[in-house]
């Protein structure tokens, strides 16, 4: 938490806050940190079908050379080889589906009731999460102007 608001208190312009504050009390301690400031804040909950983010998870692939990461579809033989180097890709140790789902649990157990303490102070953006990575990007924008 102290790392996180020594890298804030360093920022100029604001910033994006990627996977924090992942609980409510961390959520209370930024915006006491942030003192008024706290309600320009914005959280944004991208929100995707559990069936979309399994099929994700399953398609995601990695080189075991140079740590490319994409999925099947990107590789350059249909999951195979990297398109960057023509290394091997597998999939990553941690992108089973029984972990996923534990991770997904943990999400919505300590994760969701930060997005409803966001909610609570019209502070919460929802934003549909589904489509190409410059379709969602185009929705976050749209909800910040």
């Amino acid at each position: 938490l102290s790392l996180a608001m020594g890298w804030i208190e360093r920022a100029e312009g604001g910033c994006v806050l990627d996977g924090f504050p992942r609980t409510v009390p961390q959520a209370e301690e930024l915006d006491r940190f942030l003192g008024a400031g706290c309600m320009s804040l914005r959280a944004i909950l991208l929100e995707a079908p559990a069936e979309e983010l399994e099929r994700r998870v399953s398609d995601r692939r990695e080189c075991t050379v140079c740590s490319w990461t994409g999925t099947r579809l990107l590789a350059a033989d249909g999951g195979g080889h990297c398109p960057t180097c023509g290394g091997e890709l597998g999939q990553r140790h941690d992108d089973d589906l029984e972990n996923f789902r534990q991770r997904r649990q943990a999400f919505e157990e300590l994760t969701l009731p930060v997005a409803a303490y966001y909610e609570q102070s019209d502070r919460l953006l929802r934003v549909c999460g589904t489509g190409s990575p410059e379709e969602v990007f185009r929705r976050v924008q749209l909800q910040l102007t």
